[in-house]
């Protein structure tokens, strides 16, 4: 007993699953003091619409999840090939220079289009009631840019993925909360119009961009001119498209089945209901975020391994094994801390069913057991049969939660979800993947 227990902690210890989880709660913990502090002193010393107007002005800086098109995957897959020497570094370079060429004309047609949007006055219905607030469309405009620049600077955080430093990555991304705080107290101390606040979040967004960048370039090469000053030309052909296309798909097709619970629960539920799957979403969201990092730490030891010939069976068994571990303790967490949570937070106004609790415990421990398969299918062959997965599971489990809802409410979403993701995500993705390393195990051939 005391030798598996051993040889578990020992995988933990070498995916470093205990510091990356780590850090991302501490970066999680500032982020949540720094909203804290904004929303009492707007709310006390300038009024409550000032704080719906921060929010929603600090929300857009999210709007563009996809705006890279899966060029970061590339740089991961890139960077964990030139890590292992499958890629020579001429290959590599081509490669940087191709992925920061088309997220920086991506950028710039954003930041233009923003613009564009300030002079035409677009901003004020587009962002309706606080449209009509003063400086509305001209922070609307700084926020949507400051998230254009952060577009080719996010290469620096999947180049350290690629290298295997997640850690290094949640790490860096506590300066985001700090720097935010620090802007925060300078505009609350200088008694500075309420919205000068929203360029708290812009200051923090683009700090972690840069700092990532960065310490991505130092930690790829000391000769970092050499990365950066390129010609545009170069022999080396550079295939982004293979993984960045169907990595695309992916996101969208997460988005689409799995983030759009509110607009389901809204049009096929009641107000009550939306509220109910709100609050628990609330205390859910942060564990399966710490999740989605530790599995991310995954993705490029994966790569290497597997394209070395050293990736095992076993290992890929104890990897499932200790993330769901982890995801039946978040799952567990969920429910000891939420319903009590909730019942403190709202005062008793809110009374949440203990099935829907229950419901996001689930939905919590599916996730964690999937992390492993989908951090190995991270090549194009794999993408594409993780685009297939998602978009069935992700509308097979939309279907089943909307014949659901009339009988089980908000519960119904984390349970269609959830099956779906077993019968026609994990299930299937997991098989296959042990079927690829087994195989490469037996002929010491990747397929």
């Amino acid at each position: 007993m005391n030798t598996v227990v051993s040889s578990y902690l020992r995988s933990a210890k070498s995916i470093d699953l205990g510091g990356t989880g780590f850090f991302r709660l501490v970066g999680l913990l500032a982020g949540a003091c720094a909203n804290f502090a904004v929303i009492a002193i707007l709310s006390r010393d300038y009024g409550v619409e000032y704080y719906a107007f921060y929010a929603l002005m600090a929300s857009m800086l999210n709007l563009l999840p996809f705006a890279d098109f899966g060029i970061g995957a590339t740089m991961v897959n890139a960077t964990a090939d030139y890590r292992s020497g499958a890629l020579d570094r001429m290959s590599f370079q081509s490669h940087f220079r191709r992925a920061s060429l088309v997220t920086v004309l991506v950028s710039l047609a954003v930041a233009s289009l923003a613009f564009l949007f300030y002079q035409l006055g677009l901003w004020v219905p587009m962002l309706g009631a606080v449209g009509e607030m003063s400086h509305a469309s001209a922070l609307a405009t700084v926020v949507i840019i400051s998230a254009a620049v952060g577009i080719p600077l996010g290469l620096g955080s999947r180049i350290l993925q690629g290298c295997g430093k997640m850690r290094v990555v949640v790490t860096a991304a506590l300066i985001g909360p700090i720097i935010q705080l620090i802007v925060i107290v300078v505009c609350w101390t200088t008694h500075a119009p309420a919205y000068l606040f929203v360029l708290a979040p812009c200051a923090g967004y683009l700090a972690v961009g840069f700092l990532t960048l960065a310490l991505a370039l130092r930690s790829i090469s000391g000769d970092v001119g050499s990365l950066v000053g390129w010609s545009l030309t170069s022999p080396v052909r550079v295939r982004m498209a293979e993984t960045a296309v169907p990595f695309f798909l992916i996101s969208i097709g997460m988005v689409v089945g799995f983030q759009s619970h509110r607009l389901l629960i809204s049009t096929f539920g009641t107000v009550e209901d939306v509220a109910q799957y709100s609050v628990v979403a609330q205390f859910a969201g942060p564990l399966l975020a710490i999740l989605g990092v530790m599995g991310q730490n995954l993705w490029s030891r994966y790569r290497q391994r597997y394209r070395l010939g050293t990736l095992r069976v076993r290992e890929f068994s104890q990897h499932i094994v200790l993330l769901g571990t982890v995801g039946a303790v978040f799952a567990l967490a969920l429910i000891v801390i939420s319903y009590p949570g909730i019942r403190f937070v709202s005062g008793g106004s809110l009374a949440v069913p203990l099935a829907t609790v229950l419901a996001g415990s689930v939905y919590i421990l599916v996730v964690s057991v999937h992390q492993p398969a989908a951090m190995f299918l991270m090549d194009p062959r794999g993408l594409w049969l993780q685009v297939l997965c998602v978009w069935l599971s992700g509308l097979a489990g939309m279907a089943l939660a909307i014949s659901l809802i009339p009988d089980l409410g908000p519960a119904a979403l984390y349970l269609g979800l959830s099956a779906g993701m077993v019968v026609l995500q994990v299930i299937p993705c997991i098989c296959i993947s042990v079927r690829r390393i087994s195989s490469m195990e037996k002929t010491g051939v990747t397929v």
